[in-house]
């Protein structure tokens, strides 16, 4: 048995018997306890997250699939993360769709290969003129307007624009885009994660595939340099199958717009809870990437890191059987008091680093060098063109919910906004 902590193993344990189920756990009267599939009540997780480091932190919840185990402390997710060949990320096999979050090494490593080159700091920056111009496109609309839905308004066409740029996809049509990209995440969570899906995701799922593979077979013949020129041509060069392709091209775009979507939401959130914030920001631009690391340590997207034990594993006291369904909880750990002393807390001034806000270890976020830039563009533009953001009253955040909550963070996120000069 593999042993991640050396915390002494509870007497059930110690017995053979397995740990109580999360809704036989005494929680608090406010908080539903914690479950699979969220009905609603995780949409805002931070409260179950905190009760869980201090009174599970090895949380076992029924589902009707199987047991999940979920970890939430920094040091056990972090040591999780650093252990692939323990905790598996081919939850599934063989596994159904070409997303690096399904494999382990040696096809992750051949995968990841291909779209690495695209993603680094460097070719990133290339990215930030037009990052910038649209960013300051859909702002200046929302305060035209006095405000807006700093989703719907601002984080989904800037970061749908900014993937597809990069992909060199079309996306003059977001709404189909993002309903493509939904049904997509939706399809991936059926086959990999126990999740409901929505009844038409397959189809839909599929006509993605079929449009892409169209632009692939375009970008191959203009000899295109963007990423989806790159993957096209590993296909016709015979490098990757076409399904591969496809579904690869599909997982960057998926993955490059949803999660930058929610991180960028929430830095609007951070100015309306923190004011001060964007005078600091307009007067010292330079602290926006601190700023941008704190937003990622803080409220990062990504809830659920799934794994699958290859052999029985301690963690926390609590012995996890082998062939586990686990859910690392990189936000949870990120709150952990241990090693960010009154971590629910923003502070721009803390040092975040090591934050697992963009993963860590080999599936440590491909795409992190995009998500910071477009999240760095979006703090700078806001403290330069307004003196205020606002919630609004009105109309109260409401939260991604469902599904397998692989990512939460706000679903619309109604703000009222003033220039700075009023």
């Amino acid at each position: 048995m593999s042993a991640i902590t050396h915390t002494a193993i509870p007497e059930a344990q110690a017995a053979g018997e397995l740990p109580p189920y999360s809704h036989e756990l005494a929680w608090p009267g406010h908080l539903a306890p914690f479950k699979v599939v969220d009905d609603g009540t995780q949409g805002d997780p931070y409260e179950h997250y905190a009760w869980m480091r201090e009174n599970a932190p090895v949380l076992r919840a029924h589902s009707p699939a199987s047991d999940v185990w979920f970890i939430s402390r920094f040091d056990d997710v972090r040591k999780a993360m650093r252990a692939p060949k323990i905790f598996s990320s081919q939850v599934v096999d063989p596994v159904p769709l070409t997303f690096l979050t399904l494999f382990d090494a040696p096809n992750h490593t051949r995968l990841r290969q291909v779209v690495a080159q695209a993603f680094t700091p460097k070719a990133i920056a290339r990215f930030e003129g037009r990052v910038r111009e649209n960013a300051h496109k859909y702002l200046d609309a929302m305060i035209a307007k006095g405000g807006g839905d700093a989703v719907e308004d601002f984080a989904i066409p800037l970061s749908m624009s900014t993937i597809s740029a990069l992909l060199d996809v079309p996306a003059a049509d977001f709404e189909k885009m993002k309903f493509w990209s939904d049904e997509t995440f939706s399809y991936f969570g059926r086959l990999a994660r126990n999740a409901p899906g929505t009844g038409t995701d397959e189809q839909s799922t599929f006509e993605f595939f079929a449009y892409l593979k169209e632009t692939m077979e375009r970008l191959y013949r203009e000899e295109n340099d963007s990423v989806g020129g790159h993957i096209a041509r590993m296909w016709k060069d015979g490098l990757l199958s076409e399904k591969e392709a496809k579904e690869l091209c599909a997982f960057v775009f998926v993955a490059g717009h949803d999660t930058t979507t929610i991180l960028l939401a929430n830095a609007f959130r951070i100015y309306s809870e923190q004011p001060g914030l964007l005078a600091r920001i307009r007067e010292t631009p330079a602290d926006a990437d601190a700023f941008v690391e704190e937003l990622a340590r803080f409220r990062g997207t990504v809830q659920r890191a799934s794994r699958i034990t290859t052999e029985e594993v301690e963690v926390a006291g609590v012995t996890i059987p082998k062939g586990a369904i686990v859910r690392l909880l990189p936000a949870a750990a990120n709150h952990d008091d241990a090693k960010y002393p009154d971590g629910g807390r923003f502070d721009i001034d803390r040092d975040a680093s090591g934050h697992l806000g963009f993963g860590h270890g080999v599936h440590s976020c491909l795409g992190s060098p995009l998500a910071r830039l477009e999240t760095r563009v979006t703090v700078e533009l806001l403290a330069e063109k307004l003196g205020s953001i606002k919630l609004d009253p009105n109309k109260p955040i409401t939260y991604v919910r469902g599904n397998n909550l692989t990512n939460s963070g706000p679903e619309t996120l109604h703000v009222e906004l003033e220039t700075s000069n009023g």
